[in-house]
């Protein structure tokens, strides 16, 4: 299934049992949130929707969830996910899915996300073989420039077919950083970004030229996040911090930073269990690029670490969204509470008070 029919089935409010959102683009994973979410009527959203961390051997209690019927009736949805991609999933987690898989409950659906998981597990197999899968990889220039369009076109902008497929062409990155020549994506999630604010700029606008490609940074940003990100890997909280701050001053999207720090850390848990690392949203090789940045990483951080990071990042995005605290206040606390390398243990919970950073390294 693609995300464009997994996004319209929801709209329609035809929804099946159980789906797998497989691939890494952090775009169309924000896409079919986002779906299933406004699927679901505002004031029934505490009661109706679940997000879930995937924990070893508690996902039969996890499923119970879904065989209850929702307090206020309707339907009830609940998001799995884990860093790992399900790969700690035993055989009493196996078990558990492939009976609830066998006989699902008819008040809920169960969307289970995984960036690239190992298909050769049991519990993907499964997956795969029971759920409906959605397949969230990034597209080429080609259908990104149609994405590109479609979103100009929804603002009321014109944009002929060539300069879209220019536009996406400036966020083209390689799938493999060790080719120049390899098969390349575009960054959907980064175009996104860059076009909202060339709206924001230029008020009014009804129809795209060349010339308005000027107001596009994303060369200017990318080495500036890339700034940020090794600060972090290298684990200088003072200069993570003050480029943190400055990218914010600057009007970068907290989306597109929350989104380069999780896949900084995806990359290096790819490369911890993985020697064949492949390059994620740089472009080439270069002091700021991701691919330049993981082996640094991979230095600083162990494992357990780089886990607790994507789990930190995780709940900034779900505090984000929920629009609960200053976003900006959620990042730095992010940058901080990764750098210093804070025990889960210990961790403010979404509801609690945030502490100010400390700005020294």
């Amino acid at each position: 299934m693609r995300p464009t029919e997994f996004i319209a089935s929801f709209r329609k409010g035809e929804v099946g049992p159980a789906y797998l959102l497989r691939g890494p683009d952090r775009y169309l994973q924000e896409e079919c949130r986002k779906a299933v979410v406004n699927s679901i009527p505002a004031d029934s959203r505490q009661w109706c929707l679940t997000d879930i961390e995937f924990v070893a051997g508690e996902l039969a209690h996890a499923l119970e969830g879904a065989e209850q019927m929702p307090m206020l009736g309707g339907h009830t949805f609940l998001l799995v996910s884990d860093p790992e991609d399900f790969k700690s999933a035993g055989d009493d987690d196996v078990e558990a899915l492939r009976a609830y898989l066998e006989r699902p409950s008819p008040f809920s659906t169960v969307v289970f996300q995984a960036a690239e998981p190992d298909r050769r597990r049991r519990f993907i197999q499964l997956l795969e073989k029971k759920a409906q899968v959605v397949e969230l990889r990034s597209p080429d220039r080609q259908e990104a420039a149609r994405l590109a369009a479609q979103f100009l076109h929804r603002a009321g902008i014109e944009v002929t077919a060539a300069l879209a497929e220019e536009i996406a062409a400036k966020f083209e990155v390689s799938q493999d950083s060790r080719s120049a020549a390899g098969p390349s994506s575009v960054n959907l999630l980064w175009m996104r970004t860059e076009l909202e604010k060339l709206l924001v700029a230029k008020p009014g606008l009804k129809r795209l030229e060349h010339g308005d490609l000027e107001s596009i940074v994303a060369f200017r940003e990318e080495h500036e996040i890339g700034k940020l990100l090794r600060a972090i890997g290298t684990r200088e909280c003072g200069e993570a911090l003050r480029t943190l701050r400055e990218l914010l001053a600057s009007k970068v999207a907290e989306t597109l930073i929350l989104w380069c720090i999780g896949d900084l850390f995806r990359q290096a848990l790819r490369g911890a269990s993985d020697s064949g690392y492949r390059g994620g949203w740089s472009r080439g090789s270069n002091p700021y690029a991701t691919a330049e940045i993981t082996p640094l990483t991979l230095r600083n951080y162990p494992r357990e670490e780089i886990l607790q990071a994507m789990r930190a990042v995780r709940r900034a995005d779900l505090g984000i969204k929920s629009s609960w605290k200053d976003s900006k206040i959620l990042l730095e606390f992010l940058v901080w509470q990764i750098v210093v390398g804070k025990a889960p243990s210990g961790e403010a919970g979404i509801s609690d008070e945030i502490p100010v950073p400390s700005t020294e390294a």
